[in-house]
Protein backbone atom coordinates (compact mmCIF):
# COMPACT_ATOMS: atom_id res chain seq x y z
CA UNK A 1 0.00 0.00 0.00
CA UNK A 2 1.57 3.21 -1.13
CA UNK A 3 1.57 6.00 0.96
CA UNK A 4 0.81 9.80 0.25
CA UNK A 5 2.43 12.95 2.07
CA UNK A 6 -0.64 15.51 3.34
CA UNK A 7 -0.96 18.35 5.10
CA UNK A 8 -3.28 18.93 7.55
CA UNK A 9 -3.62 22.57 9.20
CA UNK A 10 -4.64 21.87 13.00
CA UNK A 11 -5.94 23.97 15.76
CA UNK A 12 -4.97 23.75 19.41
CA UNK A 13 -8.09 21.36 20.13
CA UNK A 14 -6.57 18.82 17.48
CA UNK A 15 -3.10 19.45 18.44
CA UNK A 16 -4.50 18.39 22.35
CA UNK A 17 -6.45 15.19 20.63
CA UNK A 18 -3.25 14.18 19.43
CA UNK A 19 -1.09 14.58 22.52
CA UNK A 20 -3.94 12.95 24.85
CA UNK A 21 -5.04 10.10 22.58
CA UNK A 22 -1.98 9.91 20.02
CA UNK A 23 -4.66 10.34 17.19
CA UNK A 24 -7.27 12.67 15.45
CA UNK A 25 -10.50 11.09 15.30
CA UNK A 26 -12.84 14.12 14.05
CA UNK A 27 -13.37 12.98 10.44
CA UNK A 28 -13.69 13.96 7.56
CA UNK A 29 -10.42 16.45 7.98
CA UNK A 30 -9.37 18.39 4.87
CA UNK A 31 -5.80 18.45 3.92
CA UNK A 32 -3.45 19.46 1.06
CA UNK A 33 -1.53 16.62 -1.11
CA UNK A 34 0.23 16.37 -4.45
CA UNK A 35 -2.51 15.40 -7.08
CA UNK A 36 -2.72 14.76 -10.15
CA UNK A 37 -4.67 18.13 -10.65
CA UNK A 38 -2.39 20.18 -8.56
CA UNK A 39 0.50 18.41 -10.78
CA UNK A 40 -1.83 19.32 -14.08
CA UNK A 41 -2.23 23.28 -12.61
CA UNK A 42 1.87 23.75 -12.23
CA UNK A 43 3.58 21.13 -14.76
CA UNK A 44 6.54 23.02 -14.96
CA UNK A 45 7.42 22.05 -11.42
CA UNK A 46 9.02 18.91 -10.43
CA UNK A 47 8.49 16.52 -6.76
CA UNK A 48 9.69 19.07 -4.59
CA UNK A 49 7.66 21.96 -6.41
CA UNK A 50 4.64 20.42 -5.92
CA UNK A 51 5.59 19.38 -2.35
CA UNK A 52 6.20 22.91 -1.55
CA UNK A 53 2.78 24.13 -3.25
CA UNK A 54 0.86 21.92 -1.14
CA UNK A 55 2.89 22.83 1.82
CA UNK A 56 2.25 26.66 1.01
CA UNK A 57 -1.96 25.68 0.50
CA UNK A 58 -1.85 24.20 3.83
CA UNK A 59 -0.36 27.03 5.41
CA UNK A 60 -2.82 29.34 3.59
CA UNK A 61 -5.74 27.20 4.50
CA UNK A 62 -4.46 27.39 8.60
CA UNK A 63 -4.06 30.89 8.37
CA UNK A 64 -7.70 31.65 6.57
CA UNK A 65 -9.18 29.86 9.59
CA UNK A 66 -6.78 31.57 12.01
CA UNK A 67 -4.78 28.42 12.89
CA UNK A 68 -0.62 28.33 12.44
CA UNK A 69 0.08 24.96 13.00
CA UNK A 70 0.39 22.61 9.89
CA UNK A 71 1.01 18.87 10.06
CA UNK A 72 3.00 16.23 7.53
CA UNK A 73 1.43 13.34 7.49
CA UNK A 74 2.48 10.09 5.56
CA UNK A 75 -0.85 7.90 5.03
CA UNK A 76 -2.31 5.09 2.95
CA UNK A 77 -3.63 6.41 -0.17
CA UNK A 78 -6.92 4.26 1.09
CA UNK A 79 -7.30 7.11 3.88
CA UNK A 80 -7.67 9.66 1.50
CA UNK A 81 -10.18 11.09 -0.71
CA UNK A 82 -10.83 14.06 -2.91
CA UNK A 83 -10.79 17.56 -1.67
CA UNK A 84 -14.84 19.05 -1.08
CA UNK A 85 -13.73 21.93 -2.98
CA UNK A 86 -12.94 22.22 -6.55
CA UNK A 87 -10.93 25.76 -5.92
CA UNK A 88 -7.47 24.01 -4.56
CA UNK A 89 -5.82 21.38 -6.51
CA UNK A 90 -4.24 20.77 -3.40
CA UNK A 91 -7.03 20.24 -1.80
CA UNK A 92 -8.09 16.25 -0.43
CA UNK A 93 -10.09 14.74 2.62
CA UNK A 94 -8.38 12.79 5.29
CA UNK A 95 -11.42 9.77 5.64
CA UNK A 96 -9.35 7.88 8.05
CA UNK A 97 -8.45 8.50 11.53
CA UNK A 98 -4.89 9.97 11.54
CA UNK A 99 -2.43 8.03 14.03
CA UNK A 100 0.51 10.11 15.74
CA UNK A 101 2.62 7.69 14.30
CA UNK A 102 1.81 8.50 10.53
CA UNK A 103 2.48 12.63 11.52
CA UNK A 104 6.24 13.19 10.45
CA UNK A 105 6.93 16.65 11.34
CA UNK A 106 4.68 19.78 12.47
CA UNK A 107 5.24 23.07 11.05
CA UNK A 108 4.76 26.59 12.57
CA UNK A 109 3.42 29.83 11.15
CA UNK A 110 5.14 33.37 12.30
CA UNK A 111 2.32 35.28 13.94
CA UNK A 112 -0.22 36.81 11.44
CA UNK A 113 1.48 40.44 12.75
CA UNK A 114 4.93 39.36 11.63
CA UNK A 115 4.12 37.91 7.91
CA UNK A 116 4.90 39.54 4.97
CA UNK A 117 1.84 39.38 3.06
CA UNK A 118 3.37 39.53 -0.37
CA UNK A 119 5.42 36.59 -0.06
CA UNK A 120 5.03 32.84 0.79
CA UNK A 121 4.42 31.81 4.75
CA UNK A 122 7.39 31.10 6.54
CA UNK A 123 7.13 27.76 8.47
CA UNK A 124 9.54 26.94 11.50
CA UNK A 125 9.90 23.11 11.58
CA UNK A 126 9.68 20.83 14.78
CA UNK A 127 10.13 17.18 15.21
CA UNK A 128 6.67 15.44 16.09
CA UNK A 129 7.99 14.75 19.49
CA UNK A 130 7.76 18.14 19.96
CA UNK A 131 4.06 18.69 19.98
CA UNK A 132 3.39 19.71 23.25
CA UNK A 133 6.02 22.23 23.15
CA UNK A 134 4.64 23.94 19.59
CA UNK A 135 1.00 23.59 21.56
CA UNK A 136 2.55 25.96 24.37
CA UNK A 137 3.75 27.85 21.89
CA UNK A 138 0.64 28.67 19.99
CA UNK A 139 -1.10 29.28 23.00
CA UNK A 140 1.43 32.09 24.29
CA UNK A 141 1.28 33.29 21.27
CA UNK A 142 -2.81 33.65 21.59
CA UNK A 143 -2.44 35.08 24.99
Amino acid sequence: MKDSRVYIPLGVAEMEELSASRSLSALPVAGFAVTPELRSAHPGEDDEGWEYLAMQDAATGAAGRGLRVVAAADLPDSSVGEGASSDDPAEVTIIDEVSLRRIASLHVLDPAGERDVDSDFELSWYDVTELDVVIDLVRADRS
